[in-house]
């Protein structure tokens, strides 16, 4: 059982290299090869599951480990709480690849090799992490193929899911033959072709996405102006600082309107006060906004005060323009540990990390906001760019260009700020809109509809660019409209395969 254990491990190291900071996404393509020989030496389903939890602890602790940045350096966890808490999230997530080596175990005993069910089985659980206890969708599988722009673009069909499904299945085929090969068995033709048949459309079909949305070579376009402050987050909230910050943002945002700028884009929380009634000065950025003569989206938490005196507050982002606030967007789907405390009733040890005075409310709707000349847009704030069902809502709602707004400052020079750029990309690719990225220290980029990157500042660097975003069209992917039904159709397939394992179980017996 120790060399499979090994085996497995090492397929989660080997995944883990794929993603940012390295980056090597071609390994991706052989990754679950160890993990797959693992199962087929399990003796039991139970012994397959472990084999998948080693695949995932292996993963998860590389792929996460810079989640103890944010809770020790910030949050003032002691060393020991904030390792045991990336523990525990480890573990919670590692529920998945070790559903996936039960599953694929208990499908073999029953005549269902692992090179047919793996891609389905793998690719319903992902989705099933994505979008249950709150959903977690951080480096999927399909996102090591995310600057691989010809193979990306299938998620415009199959949202993201549908390339880790590829990933999988290409490493299924590959075990099938190797396996064959060792024990000096029959070739795995039909396998090899299917899969060879999956990436060559794959292939055949991002060709014809990029020519049919080339890259923009011109000005035409509504100019925006992205704005990167690098405000360092240990004085982000100092009140020696907050002249500072504005002057800041002011310098850049004026230099963005000499640019051409006519809609100028702050990052998440970058107004370092609270927008409400106790807070006359949340009428700063519209000063600024007033001086520059230019729309302002900005990121502020805010506070609303109830009937009964109750304060609530949220993560939110403000279209200024001039002094009027002409729109607001509260941040929908909340980060646990750091905008709320989880189970706070039951371990009540204060608001999350990053909230101000107490847990933050979500919101409730994904707002449409409109500027005279600009695509009409909705607001991602921070980790909500990687919920492909935000974006969708956005774009359903009537939304032709996505801003997500973040501050990853938190994560200092670590892999996070990579990965989420990349995960972020993904999202103007499923719905063939433009996405503009605004980070407080960076990475803030702008993506065209097919997912280049048309702008970038780097990490931890001041500046500002002006992207010239381009007419909206009528054009609805069908992902956007029809969003997940391939991976419902992973989902479909694996019940199925179970059903039928059952009964096949139930008549041998």
């Amino acid at each position: 059982m120790k060399a499979p254990l090994v085996a497995a491990a090492a397929g989660g190291v080997i995944l883990s290299l794929a993603f940012p900071p390295l980056g090597l996404d071609p390994v991706a393509w052989v990754a679950f090869i160890p993990l797959l020989w693992a199962i087929e030496r399990s003796r039991t389903p139970i012994e397959a599951a472990l084999h998948g939890a080693a695949f995932g602890i292996a993963f998860f602790l590389l792929d996460l480990r810079w989640v103890s940045i944010p809770l020790t350096v910030h949050g003032h966890f002691q060393t020991l709480p904030a390792i045991a808490l990336l523990v525990a999230m480890v573990l919670v997530l590692t529920l998945a690849p070790a559903a996936f080596g039960w599953l694929t175990a208990m499908f073999a005993r029953t005549g269902w090799r692992p090179a047919v069910t793996a891609a389905f089985t793998w690719t319903a659980l992902e989705y099933v992490r994505a979008t249950t206890l709150g959903g977690f969708p951080w480096d999927l599988a399909g996102y090591t193929q995310g600057d691989r722009l010809v193979m990306a673009q299938i998620a415009d069909v199959t949202g993201v899911y549908g390339i880790s499904f590829l990933v999988v299945l290409v490493n299924a085929a590959l075990w099938e033959v190797l396996r064959r090969w060792i024990s000096d068995d029959r070739p795995a033709w039909a396998l090899v072709t299917a899969a060879a048949i999956a990436v060559a459309v794959t292939l055949g079909y991002g060709i014809d996405r990029l020519a049919r949305f080339p890259a923009e070579t011109g000005r035409r376009g509504f100019p925006v102006g992205v704005l990167q402050a690098n405000i360092p987050q240990e004085i982000k909230w100092t009140e020696e600082a907050r002249d500072f910050t504005f002057t800041a943002y002011e310098n850049i945002g004026g230099a963005a309107v000499n640019e051409g700028a006519r809609l100028l884009i702050w990052p998440e929380t970058s107004v370092p006060l609270i927008f409400g009634p106790r807070s006359p000065g949340w009428k700063y950025p519209c000063d600024i906004s007033t001086r520059l003569k230019a729309p302002m989206l900005v990121g502020a938490p805010s506070e609303i005060v109830e009937e009964d005196g109750k304060s609530r507050y949220y993560n939110s982002a403000f279209l200024v323009d001039g002094q009027s606030l002409r729109y607001r967007y509260d941040k929908i789907h909340l980060v646990p540990f750091g905008e709320f405390m989880p189970l706070s009733w039951l371990l009540p040890i204060g608001p999350g990390i990053a909230a101000r005075e107490e847990d933050y409310t979500p919101g409730e709707f994904m707002t449409v906001m409109h500027v005279n000349g600009c695509p009409d847009f909705s607001v991602l704030i921070c980790y909500e760019a990687i919920f492909p069902d935000l974006s969708r809502l956005a774009v359903a709602n009537g939304a032709r260009m996505l801003v997500n707004i973040t501050n990853d400052g938190w994560f200092g020079d670590t892999a996070a700020p990579y990965q989420h750029f990349r995960m972020a990309r993904m999202r103007s690719i499923e719905n063939r809109v433009p996405l503009v990225r605004c980070a407080n220290t960076g990475i803030s980029g702008a993506f065209d509809q097919a997912g280049r990157v048309v702008r970038s500042i780097p990490l931890e660097t001041e500046g500002f660019f002006v992207v010239n975003v381009p007419p909206p069209t009528d054009l609805k992917s069908f992902y956007s409209q029809w969003g997940d039904l391939f991976a419902w159709g992973c989902i479909v397939t694996v019940v199925l395969i179970g059903i039928h394992s059952i009964r096949r179980t139930v008549l041998s017996s």
